[in-house]
């Protein structure tokens, strides 16, 4: 059962979760901690060791966790890897429901009777008097819109949001920092000749008056994808290496909130609290699996980690570009414009301004935005569910995924919400909730770069079905732009319109989270590598 003694909430309330985050990991274990020498080694089992080499890890799959690899090697006795620690418990689970459990004004003047639950939807203990929150920032809501199975309306919107998020850490709520990243000249150009000595700029570059430093924090991130790293951590590394700046900058607001490890950690659920969450993903939720039709191997490993989890679930073919007449049919059915020049756009990104030469060909990338396209035409039409969930197929569940996604809909999202993404790499916007961050266009880099750099991934996307058509249409208008093919990239293309798109977040920071990757390889770069010659008119 699940369990929420007052002395844990009080520490939470009264010391930002720092206790609560230390409570529950036991001590006789030790999982490898970032850049250990175990720890590198359990990165290389997970993303080449069990491809490679099979017959070496019988017990493990691509699909394993990181401790369950760090385990293994402690078993073989490798690289001095210890016994792992079984996972954190995330310390937001262990206080309640938000944002009624953190607040006490909230708690006072809500109080839910003595066989509610904690697990419950918040909207169902207060829908009747949920007037505000705060006499400061009330919520301002039509009850004709409330949506209690898919939303928590108890959760503030926008700046609402960020209010309560304040509250919280108990600091001024007037006194958010700024998401633009101001630096001196000097600055800016001590950081161009840092990366200009590691190689990851080129002399011409510097007239372009990007923000170098901004860049080059970004440029570390991009190298530590899969490490579950925090925004301050990942800072800490780029002034080790002199690429970045030691000003204060959170690229994303308030991130004591939400862009933690832990928040990514177990839950101790209920039976109740699972068979409730069964219920609520097969009333609410259809799943689509998006994927190559040649990808043998990875439709095999997905369809395995989906059934295992009982998640039904529908392929639905990517584009392959490389196929005779791909780009033509892809403009006949309507995922691509029929306008789009892809001469021009390979044009633009060969512009060294744009940074792109080195990644070949734009077929991959192109067909990638038309598959996303496709399927979300598909399921607009057919799905009769209110949340559609589409995974890429390098991708496997948590144990406790469906769960997990339970809790984030009906009390972590506020019911604006158009698109969710469960994993978002280099995230940049504001801490909302324990798990979510609302998406914002990074202001920090040019829009013809079309603010490229941050939220990456559409590992898992989640969409409200009725919203999907009204998303898809300025979604197409940013990726299909042959004068910004950085846009070509969806993930990108949507995060830059966040300023129009209601668009939640995951943060990879936390760890496990909802999902892990296989790592098997990218198709897009695969055909990007392949590089065809289209005609100058399609």
């Amino acid at each position: 059962s699940v369990h929420h003694p007052t002395g844990l909430r009080q520490a939470a309330l009264g010391d930002n979760l720092e206790v609560l985050a230390q409570t529950t990991a036991p001590k006789k274990c030790r999982t490898a901690t970032f850049a250990s020498e175990c720890y590198h080694r359990v990165l290389w089992v997970m993303r080449e060791g069990v491809i490679k080499h099979p017959e070496w890890y019988p017990n493990l799959s691509v699909t394993s966790s990181f401790e369950e690899v760090q385990a293994e090697l402690h078993r073989k006795k490798e690289c001095h890897c210890d016994a792992p620690c079984a996972e954190n418990m995330d310390p937001s689970v262990l206080v309640g429901p938000w944002p009624s459990a953190f607040l006490p004004e909230y708690k006072e003047t809500h109080k839910p009777s003595e066989s509610t639950q904690y697990s419950e939807p918040l909207l169902n203990r207060v829908a009747d008097t949920i007037a505000g929150v705060t006499d400061e920032m009330p919520i301002k809501l039509d009850p004709k819109r409330l949506y209690p199975e898919i939303c928590n309306s108890a959760v503030p919107t926008d700046t609402d949001a960020i209010f309560i998020a304040a509250k919280v850490i108990q600091q001024d709520p007037n006194q958010t920092t700024s998401p633009l990243w101001t630096l001196s000249e000097s600055a800016l150009s001590s950081c161009f000749d840092a990366l200009l000595a590691r190689k990851v700029v080129h002399p011409k570059e510097r007239k372009y008056r990007r923000n170098w430093c901004w860049v080059g924090l970004k440029e570390i991130c991009h190298r530590h994808l899969g490490d579950h790293l925090s925004w301050a951590e990942i800072q800490r590394l780029s002034l080790a290496v002199g690429t970045t700046s030691n000003s204060s900058f959170h690229p994303i607001q308030k991130p004591q909130i939400c862009d933690r490890q832990v928040f990514g950690g177990m839950s101790d659920w209920s039976q109740s609290a699972w068979a409730r969450a069964k219920s609520w993903f097969a009333q609410h939720v259809n799943v689509y699996v998006l994927s190559l039709p040649n990808g043998s191997v990875r439709r095999t490993t997905i369809r395995t980690a989906l059934d295992t989890l009982r998640i039904p679930f529908e392929f639905v073919n990517g584009v392959d570009m490389r196929l005779p007449g791909g780009l033509e049919a892809a403009k006949r059915e309507g995922f691509i414009p029929t306008h789009f020049n892809v001469t021009e756009a390979q044009a633009a990104a060969s512009n060294p301004r744009n940074g792109m030469a080195r990644d070949g060909s734009l077929m991959g990338t192109l067909g990638c935005a038309a598959a996303h396209f496709r399927l979300q035409n598909r399921v607009a039409e057919s799905n009769p569910k209110d949340i559609t969930l589409v995974f890429e197929d390098d991708v496997s569940p948590e144990e406790d995924f469906i769960p997990r996604l339970w809790r984030l809909f009906t009390q972590d999202l506020p019911c604006d919400w158009q698109v969710v993404s469960l994993h978002s790499r280099c995230p940049f916007g504001t801490c909302v909730s324990p798990h979510l961050t609302r998406v914002q266009p990074d202001v920090n880099e040019p829009a013809w770069r079309c603010h490229y750099g941050v939220n990456w991934g559409t590992f898992g996307m989640v969409y409200r079905t009725k919203e999907i058509r009204n998303v898809q249409r300025l979604w197409k208008q940013a990726v299909f732009d042959e004068k910004r093919p950085r846009c070509l990239d969806v993930d990108v293309a949507l995060a830059s319109i966040s300023d129009r798109v209601r668009f939640y977040a995951v943060p990879s920071s936390q760890n496990p989270g909802f999902l892990k990757e296989m790592f098997v390889g990218s198709a897009r770069w695969e055909i990007n590598s392949h590089k065809p010659n289209p005609s100058t008119h399609v």
